[in-house]
C-alpha cells in the first residue's frame, strides 16, 4: 500500500480551528461565573464542547493509503473502503466554490462529514481536493498533501 499524507489545514481552517478552541473553552469556563450559577448547565455545556473539539478532531483522516484494488481512508472513528473498480472518475479540484454541508464538521480541524447532500468529504485543505465520483453516483472528497501524484497514482492503477 502507498500511503499519502493528508494535507495540512489552509489558512481559513487554521484560523476557524485557532478561534474555536479558544472561544469555547472561554464559554464553557465563563457558564460558571454567571449568576445565579445553575451548575448543571455549565456542566453540560462544558462536556457539550470538549465533545465538539474530540470529535471534530477524530475525523481528521489519519491515513490515506492506496493498493491496487482500493483507497482507504481512516480516521480515529475507523475506516472507509473505496474499491478502485467502483470508481467512475477521480479529478483534482482547486476551486472552493459554495459547498452546503448537510451533517458534519464545517472549519474546526477541517471539513468532515455530508456536503451538497451526498457527497462525503475528508478535506483539511479546501485548496487541495480530490473529488472521487463512485459509478453509483456518489462522492467522495479527500485532501491529501499532494493530489496531484494522489490522482495520477490511482489513474495509473485503473489503466
Amino acid at each position: 500500500m502507498k500511503e499519502f499524507k493528508t494535507a495540512e489545514m489552509d489558512g481559513r481552517t487554521k484560523l476557524l480551528t485557532i478561534i474555536l478552541l479558544v472561544l469555547l473553552p472561554l464559554l464553557a469556563i465563563s457558564s460558571f461565573f454567571i449568576r445565579p450559577q445553575k451548575l448543571s448547565i455549565s456542566l453540560l455545556l462544558t462536556v457539550v464542547f470538549i465533545a465538539v473539539i474530540f470529535i471534530s478532531y477524530a475525523f481528521v483522516p489519519k491515513r490515506i493509503a492506496l493498493s491496487s484494488e482500493q483507497i482507504l481512508i481512516q480516521n480515529l472513528f475507523g475506516a472507509v473502503v473505496i474499491n478502485l473498480n467502483e470508481i467512475k472518475s477521480v479529478e483534482e479540484l482547486k476551486k472552493t466554490g459554495l459547498n452546503l454541508r448537510t451533517f458534519g464538521v464545517g472549519g474546526l480541524f477541517g471539513y468532515f462529514g455530508y456536503f451538497n447532500g451526498r457527497d462525503v468529504w475528508y478535506v483539511t485543505n479546501i485548496y487541495k481536493k480530490v473529488k472521487i465520483t463512485l459509478k453509483s453516483g456518489k462522492i467522495y472528497m479527500l485532501s491529501p498533501e499532494n493530489p496531484e501524484t494522489f490522482v495520477a497514482e490511482i489513474q495509473k492503477i485503473s489503466a
